[in-house]
């Protein structure tokens, strides 16, 4: 592919409206307002964030804004140096191959040229550099190397390292609160009610930590269908959907609450039990 051709492919990306960066719901809500964010589900872009369903053009422009290295490439793209923009990417990403910039522009170059192999190549080193200490982005990456025909072997593919748990509260009769759960491999958590985050930032309490490992090792235990899309429809009544994250895509389980609960012998009651326990232990902070 010439470099005008390479050039023009990737400042299209360029043109993704930044919308998804705007619906994030990790802000603290304006005075007043906690009570409705509580009661809406979070946007459906901040959803695709969350379930790491971002194309490499979106994720490209998300970096242009946080990333002064990448926006300094594809400017370097729009006055025509695609050779210099390549140059400086490559050199990022052999001195430091877990940069999400380097990592995100390359793939997308390779992409560009045809080149699904040499994608996977910077994808590989990216994977080696960063284990599983940035569990989003693995998820993301996979997302991207998917969206190219390019997939896991059987092992990796079936490799569960997050869950996503969708449900309804109906504390104190009223009307039901949205709860959306993530947790990650590598102890990270974040549960918003509503649209609301619980803590509003980071949660590093040993007690939530464990508790994220024991639910997302549960979850690597539960039978589960192949990877499907994943479901847009919120989840209604007693109804729990949990998403499975693995890099060979999302497997979706659900659940009813009222025919679990209390029925040990069930094969999701394990499942159905460390989701509240992990949800408790994020909320201990509102009763403080």
């Amino acid at each position: 592919m010439s470099g005008t051709v390479l050039m023009m492919t990737l400042l299209g990306t360029a043109g993704v409206l930044f919308a998804v960066i705007r619906s994030r719901s990790s802000a603290p809500p304006r005075s007043g307002a906690s009570s409705a964010n509580e009661h809406q589900r979070l946007p459906e872009n901040a959803l695709r964030v969350l379930f790491a369903e971002l194309s490499l053009d979106e994720e490209i422009t998300l970096l242009c804004r946080l990333s002064p290295e990448m926006a300094e490439w594809m400017n370097l793209l729009a006055e025509d140096e695609v050779d210099e923009a390549m140059r400086r990417a490559e050199a990022v990403h052999a001195a430091t191959p877990g940069s999400r910039a380097a990592t995100c522009f390359l793939m997308r170059a390779r992409f560009a040229m045809g080149d699904n192999q040499g994608a996977a190549q910077v994808a590989q080193a990216y994977f080696s550099a960063v284990g599983i200490s940035e569990i989003e982005s693995l998820l993301q990456t996979w997302h991207h190397l998917r969206a190219m025909n390019v997939f896991p072997d059987k092992e990796t593919a079936r490799q569960v390292v997050g869950v996503i748990v969708e449900l309804n509260d109906f504390e104190k009769g009223g009307p039901a609160i949205p709860i959306t759960l993530s947790a990650h491999l590598d102890g990270s958590s974040v549960l918003h009610r509503g649209r609301r985050r619980v803590p509003a930032g980071p949660d590093s309490r040993r007690p939530v930590h464990e508790a994220t490992m024991r639910l997302v090792a549960a979850a690597s235990d539960v039978d589960r269908p192949p990877p499907t899309a994943r479901s847009t429809k919120p989840v209604e009544g007693l109804l729990m959907r949990f998403t499975l994250l693995s890099p060979g895509g999302p497997s979706v389980v659900e659940l009813d609450i009222a025919q679990v609960k209390g029925n040990e012998d069930h094969p999701l009651f394990q499942l159905l039990l460390l989701t509240m326990d992990l949800v408790m232990k994020k909320q201990a902070d509102l009763a403080a």
